[in-house]
C-alpha cells in the first residue's frame, strides 16, 4: 500500500509541476483532477487501514487483560439446600427430617487467547462445600475438590482437556435428568435408573471433543494411573474401589432445537478392585430427550452388567406451564452383582418453579423400593437451588 502510494504520489507531483501550457489544455486539467482524486482516496484508505490496525491491537490487549475480558475469569457457584424427610425400612436409623446440602459448589473457569490461530486456553477449578454440616457430602468432607482441568479449545478442530473430568459418558444423562444433585436423581446410589458411572469424576483423565457438524459431535476420553499406584480411577462412591490401571470410552452426541441424544461406550481395566461384585469390563448406554410444545420426554437405557453395575432404565416426562415444570419419573436397576442382584424400582413426582434463568424452588416425593428384600425408602424434599455466575 505504501509502495503504491509513493508511485502514484510521484506521478501526481510530476503532472502538477508540469510547466503551465499557454492554452492550459483541458486534457491536462482533467489529468490533474483525476490524479488529485486518486491521491485523496489513497489517503482515506491508508487512514482507515491504520485505524483498523490500532483497533485490532487494542482488542488483543483487552483479550489478554483479565480485568477487561469477561471470558478470562468467570466466578460461579451454587447454593443447593433442601429440607428432606426420610421414612421407610431401607436404611434403618436414617428416618426423620434434616436440612441437606445438595452438591453446593463454587468455582472459577475461563478462556484466554493462546496465540495459536483461533485456539483459546481453557481452565476450570471447582470445589464442593457443605452448606449445612461437615459430613453430609459424598466424601464425608466439608470441602471437596470437584472438577478441575486445563486445556485448549478451537472452533476449527475441537477441544482437549486434561485433569479430573466429567466425561462424555456422564454428560448424556445430565442433559436429560431434571433432578441432578437433588434427592430424586436417577444416579443416586446407582439404583434409581442409572449407574454411579454418571456421578462425580474420573481422575488423571484426558478428553477430546470434536467440533459440532450438522448437530453431531464426538468425544473420546482416557484415564490412567501409574502401575500398581493404589490410587482410585474415580474420585467417589462405589467406583473409588477401582484402583490403578485405566479407564476410557467414546461417544456420539446429537443436538438440535427439539431433540438431544447420546450413545456411549465405556471400559474399565483396574489393577485392583476392593469391593465385592465390581468387575473389570465394559458397558454402553443410549439416551435421548424430545421436546414438543409444553411437553418433553426423556429416556435412558444402560447396560453395565459386565462391570457389576447391572442394567438400568430411566424415563421421565415434563409439562411446563409458565415458570413451573411438573415432573414425573421412573427408574429401575437389575442384575447388579455389586448390589447382590436385587431388583430396584424408583419413582418420583415433583415440581420446580424457576425464579430466574438458573435458580429455582423445588418440591418432590421419591420412593425407592428393593423388591427382592421387600424394603423401601420414601423421601419428601422441598428446597432451593440458587445459582450465580453462569
Amino acid at each position: 500500500m505504501i509502495f503504491k502510494k509513493s508511485v502514484i504520489a510521484a506521478a501526481i507531483s510530476a503532472v502538477v509541476s508540469l510547466p503551465a501550457m499557454a492554452d492550459d489544455s483541458e486534457t491536462l486539467q482533467q489529468m490533474r483532477a483525476q490524479l488529485a482524486a486518486m491521491q485523496k482516496k489513497i489517503d482515506e484508505l491508508e487512514k482507515k487501514q491504520e485505524q483498523t490496525m490500532n483497533a485490532q491491537k487494542e482488542q488483543s490487549k483487552k483479550s489478554s487483560d483479565w480485568s477487561l475480558n469477561s471470558k478470562a475469569l468467570q466466578v460461579y457457584g451454587q447454593a443447593r439446600v433442601s429440607v428432606d424427610n426420610h421414612s421407610g425400612d431401607w436404611k434403618p436409623g436414617k428416618d426423620g427430617t434434616s436440612i441437606v446440602s445438595n452438591a453446593s459448589r463454587v468455582g472459577v473457569k475461563g478462556a484466554l487467547p493462546s496465540g495459536l490461530g483461533d485456539t483459546n486456553i481453557i481452565y476450570q477449578a471447582e470445589l464442593r462445600y457443605e452448606t449445612t454440616d461437615s459430613v453430609n457430602g459424598t466424601a464425608g468432607k466439608q470441602i471437596e475438590f470437584r472438577e478441575g482441568y486445563g486445556g485448549l479449545a478451537s472452533k476449527t478442530w475441537g477441544k482437549i482437556r486434561l485433569g479430573r473430568l466429567s466425561t462424555g459418558y456422564k454428560s448424556t444423562l445430565t442433559k436429560i435428568d431434571p433432578w441432578n444433585d437433588n434427592a430424586p436423581q436417577s444416579r443416586s446410589g446407582g439404583r434409581q435408573g442409572s449407574s454411579e458411572l454418571h456421578s462425580s469424576y474420573f481422575n488423571n483423565a484426558a478428553e477430546y471433543v470434536t467440533p459440532a457438524f450438522n448437530g453431531f459431535s464426538g468425544n473420546a476420553w482416557y484415564a490412567s494411573e501409574f502401575d500398581n499406584s493404589g490410587k482410585p480411577l474415580h474420585n467417589t462412591g462405589t467406583l473409588k474401589n477401582y484402583l490403578g490401571g485405566s479407564a476410557g470410552g467414546f461417544g456420539v452426541k446429537f443436538k438440535n432445537k427439539s431433540f438431544i441424544a447420546g450413545a456411549d461406550y465405556i471400559n474399565i481395566d483396574a489393577d485392583e478392585i476392593t469391593k465385592p461384585g465390581l468387575e473389570n469390563g465394559n458397558g454402553w448406554q443410549i439416551g435421548a430427550r424430545y421436546k414438543f410444545g409444553a411437553f418433553s420426554t426423556a429416556a435412558l437405557y444402560e447396560d453395565v452388567e459386565d462391570l457389576g453395575l447391572g442394567k438400568n432404565f430411566y424415563i421421565n416426562g415434563i409439562y411446563k406451564m409458565g415458570n413451573t415444570r411438573f415432573i414425573a419419573a421412573y427408574g429401575q436397576n437389575r442384575d447388579a452383582s455389586v448390589y447382590k442382584n436385587d431388583d430396584y424400582n424408583n419413582w418420583t413426582i415433583g415440581v420446580k418453579y424457576a425464579l430466574n434463568k438458573k435458580s429455582e424452588l423445588l418440591a418432590a416425593y421419591n420412593s425407592r423400593m428393593n423388591d427382592t428384600q421387600n424394603t423401601e425408602e420414601n423421601t419428601f424434599t422441598i428446597g432451593m437451588n440458587a445459582k450465580f455466575g453462569y
